[in-house]
C-alpha cells in the first residue's frame, strides 16, 4: 500500500475534513495493518498527522517495477525496522524515526523539487529525481543525501565526483598529510548535540548550557554539519559542544557569556594538548543585540588567553572578515580557479570596491561538501546551499597549525593566513582573499624551524 493509496483511504475515513480522526472513525475504517493517531500533537498545526506502522511492501513482485522511488525508499527503511512518525500534508514530508524524511510527491520536472533554504537552490533529500534529465551543474547544486533516489545516470555523475566533494579543499588535506590534524580541542556553540559516527569520537562532552532537551531528544541537523566540517578541518582535535536556548536573544547571549567563561575556567586546569583552543559560534551577534559590547570584550578576553574565536565578529577581532566561498566540485578544489562567489554574492557589485577593503575579507570553503547527515550514520551533500556557518567551522583549522607551533596566537594565526592567500578573481573581478592552508603551513614550518 503506498502513501497516495493510504491518504485516499485517510481522507475517507476523515469525515469532519480536518486531518484527525476519531476513535470511532478508526473502529469502522478499513485501514488494516496501520494505527494512525486520532488526535495532532500539541505542537503541530493542522496540516500534521501521524502514521505508525506503514509498509508499502508489495506481494506481487511485478508491481515492484513500477513503485515510485519513495515506495521503494520506504519499504526499504521499514524493512530495516525503522519505522515512519508522521506525516506533513502541506509540504507532503514523511518522517521517520531515524530522523530521516522522505518526500511522498511524484517528481515530473526540475521545478517539482523542492527548494532549499537558499535562493534559486533544489533540495533533492529524500526525493526520487531519478526520472528528469539534469545537467551536470543542476545535480551537482542541489542537496543530496542518502535516501535521494537518483538514476545510474546520475549516480554515477554524483560517484564521479564525489572524492572532490569529501575534500575541504583549499589545501587543508596537505596539512593532514603532513601530520599536522589538530592540536587540543575545539568547542562549538550551537544548537542540540547531535552524534554521527563520523566525529562522535571526537566529542568528548556536550554541554546542555540552555536547559534543553538534548541529544537523546531531537537532535539538530545544524550541529551535526558543522561539527562534521570541524571534524573535516581537524580530524584529531578533540570536541567539546555547548547547546543553546535558539530563540531568545537575551537569553542567548547571556548563555554565551556562561560558556566563554566555562571554558576559559576550565582551560586553567588542564593540560596543554587538552585545552580548548577554538571556540566556533554557530550564530551570529551583531551590534543591536542584547549585550554585544560586553560579549565582544568577553571573546577579546578569550583571545588573549590564547582562544581563537571563529564568528561573525572577525571584523571587531582581528580586523578582518572571515567569510565563505563556492567551488566548483568538478574542478581542483585546490585551486584558486575552481573557486567563485556563494550564490547570494555577484561579483558584478564588487567592481568599484576598493583593493584595500577587499584585502581584508579571507575567504574559506562553504560550499559543495559533504557533511553529517542528522541520521547519526549517513552523510549529506550541501551543493550550493552551504551558508557561512559553514565557514566559520572551518575556524577549526587554528587547531592543526597548533600541530606546527603549539603557542601560535590566534591574531599571528590570522595574519599569517591573509599573509600567505591567494587572490580570488571572479569573472575578471577581484573579489577578497583565498585561504591557501598549504603557503600558510610551509612558511610557518619555516619560521618554526620544522
Amino acid at each position: 500500500m503506498n502513501i497516495n493509496s493510504l491518504l485516499q483511504i485517510f481522507k475517507s475515513v476523515d469525515k469532519n475534513n480536518d486531518l484527525i480522526i476519531s476513535e470511532q472513525e478508526l473502529k469502522n475504517s478499513n485501514i488494516k495493518g496501520s494505527v494512525w493517531e486520532s488526535r495532532l500533537k500539541p505542537d503541530m498545526d493542522i496540516n500534521y498527522f501521524i502514521i505508525h506502522g506503514l509498509s508499502v511492501e508489495s506481494e506481487n513482485k511485478e508491481d515492484d517495477k513500477n513503485m515510485s522511488g519513495f515506495d521503494k525508499m520506504n519499504a526499504k527503511l521499514v524493512s530495516k525496522g525503522i519505522k515512519p512518525c508522521w506525516y506533513n500534508a502541506k509540504t507532503e514530508y514523511m518522517f521517520y524515526d531515524n530522523n530521516v524524511r522522505l518526500y511522498t510527491k511524484a517528481i515530473e520536472n526540475y521545478d517539482d523539487i523542492p527548494e532549499a533554504a537558499t535562493e534559486g537552490v533544489k533540495d533533492a533529500t529524500g526525493a526520487d529525481i531519478s526520472k528528469l534529465q539534469l545537467t551536470d551543474e543542476q545535480l551537482l547544486n542541489m542537496v543530496i543525501d542518502d535516501y535521494t533516489t537518483m538514476s545510474d545516470e546520475q549516480g554515477a555523475v554524483f560517484d564521479k565526483y564525489k572524492h572532490n566533494m569529501d575534500k575541504m579543499g583549499c589545501g587543508i588535506e596537505s596539512l593532514h598529510e603532513k601530520g599536522y590534524t589538530g592540536y587540543g580541542a575545539v568547542a562549538l556553540l550551537d544548537n542540540k548535540y547531535c552524534p554521527h559516527d563520523m566525529y562522535k569520537e571526537k566529542v568528548r562532552s556536550s554541554i546542555d548550557i540552555g536547559n534543553n532537551i538534548n541529544s537523546s531528544d531531537n537532535p539538530h541537523w545544524h550541529t551535526a554539519a558543522m561539527l562534521s566540517i570541524m571534524h573535516k578541518t581537524a580530524p584529531d582535535a578533540e570536541m567539546v559542544h555547548y547547546c543553546f536556548t535558539d530563540t531568545d536573544q537575551k537569553i542567548q547571549t547571556n548563555q554565551l557569556a556562561e560558556a566563554i567563561n566555562d571554558i576559559i575556567e576550565k582551560n586553567e586546569t588542564l593540560p596543554d594538548d587538552k585545552k580548548v583552543r577554538t571556540i566556533v559560534i554557530g550564530w551570529g551577534f551583531y551590534p543591536q543585540n542584547p549585550n554585544y559590547e560586553e560579549n565582544i570584550a568577553l571573546c577579546k578576553k578569550a583571545i588573549d588567553a590564547g582562544i581563537f574565536i571563529c564568528s561573525n565578529n572577525a571584523k571587531e577581532l582581528y580586523g578582518i572578515e572571515w567569510d565563505g566561498t563556492d567551488r566548483n566540485p568538478k574542478g581542483d578544489v585546490n585551486s584558486p580557479q575552481s573557486y567563485s562567489l556563494a550564490v547570494w554574492e555577484n561579483e558584478n557589485g564588487l567592481k568599484n570596491t576598493k583593493k584595500e577593503y577587499l584585502d581584508k575579507f579571507l575567504r574559506v570553503p562553504m560550499n559543495h561538501l559533504t557533511i553529517a547527515h542528522k541520521d547519526g550514520k549517513s552523510i549529506q551533500y550541501e551543493g550550493s546551499d552551504g551558508g557561512v556557518c559553514w565557514a566559520k567551522s572551518v575556524g577549526a583549522l587554528y587547531n592543526d597549525f597548533l600541530s606546527i607551533k603549539h603557542d601560535l596566537k590566534p591574531q599571528e594565526f590570522i595574519d599569517l593566513l591573509v599573509e600567505t592567500s591567494d587572490e580570488l578573481n571572479v569573472n575578471g573581478v577581484y573579489c577578497g582573499r583565498l585561504l591557501n592552508a598549504e603557503a600558510a603551513m610551509k612558511k610557518l614550518e619555516s619560521e618554526a624551524g620544522n
